[in-house]
Formats: C-alpha cells, sequence, structure tokens
C-alpha cells in the first residue's frame, strides 16, 4: 500500500474511533464540554479546516481509484488471456478496488460523522435551552406563590381594615347618641332652671304679700 492510501486507511481509523467516541454514554456535562471545545476552539476551527483539505485530496484519490477500476473492467472485458500477464491484472484490479473501497468509505464515514457532530451539538443546544426553560419556570412558580401569599395577606389586612370603618362607623354613631343626649339634658336642665327662677320668684312675692298683710 503506497504511503497516500496508509495515510488515508489512518484517516479512516481515525474516523471510526472519533465516531464510536461521540456516540459513547457519556455525561452530560463531559460531552457538553467536548462538543463546545470542538465547535468553539480556534485550535479545533484550524483542525476543521485542514481536515476539509485532506477530505478533498481523498475524493480526489477516491475519483482516481475509480477511474482505476473502470479502466480495468474495459480491459477484462477486451480479454485478457492467462498467464502471468491475468494475474498481474487481476493483482492491480484488486488494488484498485481496494483502494476505491478504502477512499469511498473514508468521505461516507467523514459524512456521517460531521452530521452526527452536528446533531449532537444542536441535541446538547436543546439540552441547555431545555434548562433554562426549567429554571424560568421554577421562578415564575415561585414568584406566582409569592403573589398568592402577597394577595392572601393584602385580602386579610382589607378584611381587618373594614373591621376597623366598621367599628369607627359604630364608634361614631355612638358619639352622635352621646351628643344628643348631652343637648337634651342640657335643655333639660335649662328648662328647669327657668322654672326655678319662675318658682324663686312667686316665693319672694308671696312672702312680700304676707309681710304687708300684717
Amino acid at each position: 500500500m503506497s504511503l497516500s492510501y496508509s495515510l488515508v486507511f489512518g484517516l479512516l481509523m481515525t474516523e471510526m474511533l472519533t465516531f464510536l467516541f461521540l456516540i459513547m454514554p457519556l455525561p452530560f456535562k463531559w460531552r457538553r464540554g467536548l462538543l463546545k471545545f470542538l465547535s468553539e476552539s480556534p485550535l479545533a476551527s484550524k483542525t476543521r479546516f485542514v481536515m476539509k483539505i485532506v477530505f478533498v485530496l481523498v475524493f480526489v484519490l477516491f475519483i482516481d481509484s475509480l477511474n482505476s477500476v473502470i479502466k480495468a473492467d474495459e480491459l477484462k472485458k477486451k480479454g485478457v488471456q492467462l498467464g502471468h500477464i491475468e494475474a498481474a491484472f487481476a493483482t492491480k484490479r484488486f488494488y484498485y478496488q481496494r483502494n476505491m473501497y478504502l477512499t469511498g468509505f473514508t468521505l461516507f464515514l467523514s459524512l456521517i460523522l460531521n452530521r452526527t457532530f452536528v446533531m449532537l451539538l444542536d441535541l446538547v443546544k436543546s439540552e441547555e435551552r431545555m434548562e433554562v426553560v426549567k429554571k424560568q419556570a421554577a421562578q415564575q412558580s415561585k414568584e406566582y406563590t409569592r403573589l398568592l401569599e402577597s394577595e392572601s395577606t393584602l385580602q386579610k389586612e382589607l378584611k381587618d381594615l373594614t373591621e376597623i370603618a366598621a367599628s369607627h362607623s359604630s364608634t361614631k354613631q355612638d358619639l352622635d347618641n352621646l351628643k344628643k343626649q348631652a343637648k337634651q339634658q342640657q335643655e333639660e336642665y335649662l328648662r328647669m332652671a327657668d322654672d326655678n327662677t319662675v318658682l324663686q320668684k312667686r316665693l319672694k312675692g308671696s312672702k312680700s304679700e304676707n309681710r304687708k298683710d300684717i
């Protein structure tokens, strides 16, 4: 196997290990940290750029091997006779097919790996948004409970104020009654004082008449 296809084979093994690592049941915090590092790190961004160039080269190797397989099939149809020429041709054809499958699987797995990474990243972001929504719901629930408690307290205070106002109203009515009674007693006192004055005058008048008769 040539150096280029050896590197492609190493890349395929790396993709397989990375794919297995991504689908492992890791804790949510670890998975979130790993995916954030791979999506936000400048080093990871540069690595992705380099890998894009590598996959372009792998695609070129795939096209080359595919053309070689097609040419080999055409030569086979034209007829290669028995002997060492046929054996060498079969060996070459096998190598071409191996290289085609190797580069093809590498490209296919790269697409699957990229799609899996995007899906996992979306899943992590969705879980983060869900956590935020849960926290907001918990805060709103606490706020709603606090508002209910505040409303019940205000209703109780309103009830107390209503009772106090009612007691003040009855007190005012009692005070008005006392004022009326005091006024009536004062009028009665003045009337009795006038009557007493009249009686005293009459008594003085009768005493003076008795003295005159004597």
